[in-house]
């Protein structure tokens, strides 16, 4: 843009000789009238730049070094576009500067004829009037833009909070939990019943389900929890409901047909995401700590109850803490010293004839198998058979199992689940309808006043919030920082505080739009729409480099102040336009998709567009309107 400028537009030195030479031209190509010649226009309008480019690119990659900072998922989901874009950049700014002024030399050898923009002309005429009136008015200005940040500063709280948005992948996924002490033929007698019913369902293509753990040990899951896989039509071809959550309920109503069933929806790739943030598959996983299992199901009982009544929450469950059958063998010491019989006896027959005992191995090539002995079927299928095991006294005498140790079945836990060396119990929880920022708020303040937790028992809540929390945290750290880099090389760049702190003005202006767009849309401050503030940082930013050199080198040329910073501003006009409106025009496509993923990527788009609309207006009026204030300093030593 500066090349194509200084081949259109005489500089200051020509610009009296140019009305000598071509009188009579009435269209004058300007750049073949410089008898300089065409290579030394494009070598100064390169040089012009080079220094703002460097630095303003320098800015860029700083930009983006807080992506760096992110641990877990959202670093999986962002730091491979963080390097794609820096090395772009990088890549750019070595054409930019080396290739095409280059080429330029090849293509410009005759000069170029400038045509008037049927867009840019008014455009400009309108900038002019406006930055005209602005300069006259400029408390007005700055008072405006004051408001603006004040109001996008009072929205925040009302954005509301999440991890990331929830994608749409137009897949169910239903988990039934059957009762702690269903067997596998149940569990298989169930599935195909709960598959039919599904089928009925018109936006419903397939039903698949499985039951119990895979082969392999990555899925470790009790045989009486039964995942059911649903396909769906697209939207557009959905009759009995318009979306997933209310497909979700018309689902739960008639399968709740069987009774004792425990449904949790989901979908395949959000249900692995939040059993890896959590080792649950839910969006929120709250956690009770505590020593003793039976207060931690009363506990756990009171804090479900308590949860289901915040507004937002949905498939709210306990883990089932209490309720499989257990064969407790409980020997009776005194019994056992009148026969001479140690505790030990009592379990290596309990164990060797419930469990086997190993009496060799098979070997099949490479492969080896332990064969087991155990006792018959009929020996071990219930408590009478087993409490008549028989066991050999060191005197001779055959004892009964059941004389020496009470064989009971009782009801207990299905496994025990501990996290730091503590045992405990979790309550999950989906969020629908509200951000989950407010609603962990909410649980938590829920769970402080009608839930009274003895001395030693905790309660933390994890998944995507825990997760949310951590990137904030890093973010407030690791933004600053960035912020505070940023200056650094501003300054380095204009050897001038003033202006180091002008150009970023652009910053709380360029987060305005952004602000406002996540408002107007209904969407939520997540780890997306955060990158997409950091990204308009820099684009922001390098608006403000560049408006900020073209007016020194105004100053430069001889210019006093205001012209300088009129005719400065307006130059940067079609640049700093160009800047926005390729930016945004790049980011329509992540707005307008509607495929898998792009739940994620619209706050990202909806911040850097929104941003880059006040960004770029509040830029061409509010950075002139301050420039004088700040530069005090910067003006004296370039006019020395």
């Amino acid at each position: 843009e500066n090349m194509f400028k200084h081949l259109t537009h005489p500089d200051a030195e020509h610009d009296a000789r140019r009305d000598e030479l071509v009188k009579n031209d009435p269209d004058p190509l300007d750049a073949s009238h410089d008898d300089h010649g065409i290579a030394l226009r494009l070598q100064e309008a390169g040089r012009e730049v080079a220094r703002p480019i460097f630095f303003a690119t320098a800015i860029i990659l700083v930009v983006f070094m807080p992506l760096f900072s992110f641990e877990g998922v959202e670093a999986k989901l962002f730091q491979p576009m963080a390097i794609s874009i820096m090395l772009a950049i990088v890549s750019a700014v070595v054409v930019a500067l080396v290739v095409v002024p280059a080429l330029a030399s090849y293509m410009f050898r005759k000069g170029i004829r400038e045509r008037e923009s049927f867009i840019l002309k008014p455009l400009e005429k309108l900038y002019r009037m406006g930055l005209a009136w602005s300069l006259k008015h400029s408390r007005v200005v700055v008072g405006a833009a004051a408001v603006l940040v004040v109001l996008a500063a009072l929205v925040v709280p009302r954005l509301g909070t999440e991890f990331v948005p929830e994608l749409e992948e137009g897949t169910i996924n239903l988990r039934v939990t059957l009762a702690p002490s269903s067997s596998l033929d149940t569990a298989l007698e169930v599935a195909p019943k709960l598959e039919a019913m599904l089928m009925e369902f018109p936006e419903v293509t397939y039903a698949l389900s499985r039951a119990g753990r895979a082969e392999i040990g990555g899925d470790p899951e009790p045989v009486n929890n039964i995942e059911i896989y649903i396909g769906l039509k697209p939207t557009s071809e959905w009759t009995s409901a318009s979306n997933r959550y209310e497909l979700q309920a018309l689902f739960e109503e008639k399968l709740e047909q069987h009774p004792g069933l425990l449904f949790n929806f989901s979908q395949p790739i959000a249900t692995r995401v939040d059993e890896l943030l959590s080792g649950v598959r839910a969006q929120l996983a709250i956690k009770l700590f505590g020593p003793d299992l039976d207060v931690l199901a009363e506990k756990g009982q009171q804090i479900e109850a308590a949860v289901r009544t915040v507004q937002g929450t949905r498939d709210v469950a306990m883990e089932q803490i209490a309720g499989e059958a257990q064969l407790v063998v409980q020997p009776d010491r005194q019994a056992l010293s009148r026969y001479g019989l140690a505790v030990s006896d009592v379990m290596s027959v309990v164990r060797d004839g419930l469990g086997g005992a190993a009496a060799g191995q098979i070997i099949n090539g490479n492969e080896r198998y332990d064969i087991y002995v155990r006792l018959a079927k009929r020996f071990r299928e219930d408590r009478d058979a087993i409490a008549d095991f028989r066991l050999q006294a060191p005197s001779g005498a055959w004892v009964r199992l059941g004389d020496v140790a009470d064989v009971s079945i009782e009801s207990g836990p299905p496994q025990v689940r501990r996290d730091d060396v503590q045992r405990r119990v979790v309550i999950q929880s989906n969020v629908q309808g509200r951000d989950m920022g407010s609603v962990v708020a909410d649980i938590q303040d829920t769970i402080a006043s009608e839930v009274n937790l003895p001395p030693g028992y905790s309660v933390d809540i994890g998944g995507q919030f825990e997760n949310q929390q951590r990137a904030q945290k890093r973010l407030t750290i690791v933004v600053p920082v960035s912020l505070g880099l940023i200056a650094l090389l501003l300054y380095f760049a204009f050897s001038s505080v003033g202006q180091a702190l002008l150009i970023l003005v652009n910053v709380p202006l360029a987060v305005i739009g952004g602000v406002f767009s996540l408002w107007v849309s209904g969407q939520y401050l997540s780890v997306p729409s955060s990158v997409g503030f950091i990204t308009l940082f820099g684009v922001a930013v390098l608006n403000g480099v560049v408006m900020v050199e073209s007016i020194n080198q105004r100053i430069q040329d001889g210019l006093n102040v205001d012209a300088a910073v009129f005719e400065g501003a307006v130059s940067r006009l079609r640049p700093v336009l160009m800047t926005a409106i390729t930016s945004a025009l790049g980011l329509i496509p992540m707005l307008l998709s509607t495929g898998v993923g792009a739940e994620i990527q619209k706050p990202l788009a909806s911040v850097i567009v929104g941003g880059l609309v006040t960004a770029t207006f509040l830029t061409l009026f509010v950075l002139p309107v301050l420039f004088g204030r700040f530069s005090r300093a910067k003006v004296s030593d370039i006019q020395r």
